[in-house]
């Protein structure tokens, strides 16, 4: 999806260049862009699927990004005369070492030989982005419960730590693939006598037209079937326990409580982090005020001078990656 903003006088393109700067925030199911201009306000956007490497192999994650980016400017011809890319700003999750760092550089290096383009690249963690996002800074707790999991802490003295991380086969506590794997097992013990009756088992049903919930083990054997589509369950998960399932709500609690040691132990990383912002993120977050108000209540019982921050502004990661590649180079010529 693409939105752009037109430069036009009296009805016709403006001809003064126009400065942008570009932020990508690459995950594991989809990858958001987002293009602004000096004064901050978004000219374009558009949203593709994983760059990931470890989702998609390395060289499909670099053909995605290039299609990203392509999307992105793509636009921009039709509503500014003149633009010049002054940096670009990433944060992309499965890109953490110095090696993964350069590759993708290399890639986006080759990416602007064959656009005819040039501008400085900036790889950040989705931490900085995210934290500049909602806090307009790059400091701060960031805690990311979506179709995986993360924590990040980052110093005002720009030390990063992170806990977690891992995948959803070695980690990912407190993530919507844990609450979906936990949900299903949960409703085929509940099949089984082993649990009581949950609403999760029509929800589900009625979702996918089983004719019974048993038809479940044929559909998540599939070869077909991986990461995402076993976190979709989350969502029946999140509205049981809003409509008071209780076995809904003990996945959620038990969950929250996951992360919250997970953050718990990123917090002892460094005695700032007792006493700083915390931007919590994420699908799992959004949605559910049982695992949101869990995972707060834990925290500040454990660390008082903690602040849970909604967000100050409304903008996404990718906005926030753009934000700071705007911090980054607003001075470029």
């Amino acid at each position: 999806m693409n939105i752009f903003i037109s430069y036009t006088n009296n009805g016709k393109r403006s001809d003064v260049q126009v400065k942008i700067y570009i932020g990508v925030d690459g995950g594991g199911t989809k990858t958001e862009a987002a293009a602004i201009d000096i004064q901050g306000k978004v000219i374009s956007r558009y949203t593709g699927s994983s760059t990931n490497p470890y989702v998609v192999t390395f060289e499909g994650a670099m053909q995605e990004l290039m299609n990203v980016l392509d999307q992105l400017l793509a636009p921009l011809s039709s509503s500014i005369s003149t633009y010049a890319i002054q940096g670009i700003c990433l944060g992309m999750s499965g890109i953490s070492t110095i090696q993964e760092k350069e590759n993708v550089i290399s890639s986006i290096r080759d990416y602007q030989e064959e656009r005819g383009l040039s501008f400085p690249i900036s790889i950040r963690t989705e931490a900085e982005i995210s934290l500049m996002a909602s806090l307009e800074r790059e400091y701060g707790i960031l805690v990311i419960s979506g179709t995986g999991s993360n924590t990040y802490g980052i110093t005002s003295n720009g030390e990063i730590y992170r806990v977690g991380g891992w995948g959803h086969i070695l980690g990912d506590e407190g993530s919507g693939y844990q609450i979906g794997l936990l949900s299903l097992k949960t409703v085929i013990k509940s099949l089984e006598g082993m649990l009581p009756p949950t609403s999760m088992t029509k929800a589900i049903t009625d979702a996918y037209d089983f004719s019974h919930i048993s038809e479940l083990k044929g559909y998540v054997y599939k070869s077909s079937i991986g990461r995402n589509d076993i976190a979709a369950f989350a969502r029946y998960c999140v509205e049981a326990a809003e409509g008071g399932d209780l076995l809904a709500q003990s996945i959620l609690q038990d969950q929250a409580r996951e992360l919250a040691e997970t953050t718990t132990t990123l917090i002892g990383k460094h005695k700032e982090l007792e006493q700083t912002d915390v931007v919590c993120t994420g699908s799992i977050f959004r949605h559910s005020t049982v695992f949101r108000n869990g995972f707060r209540d834990i925290l500040l019982n454990r660390y008082p001078k903690l602040s849970f921050i909604q967000g100050r502004h409304n903008h996404s990661p990718a906005d926030g990656g753009a934000r700071l590649a705007r911090k980054l180079y607003a001075t470029r010529a």
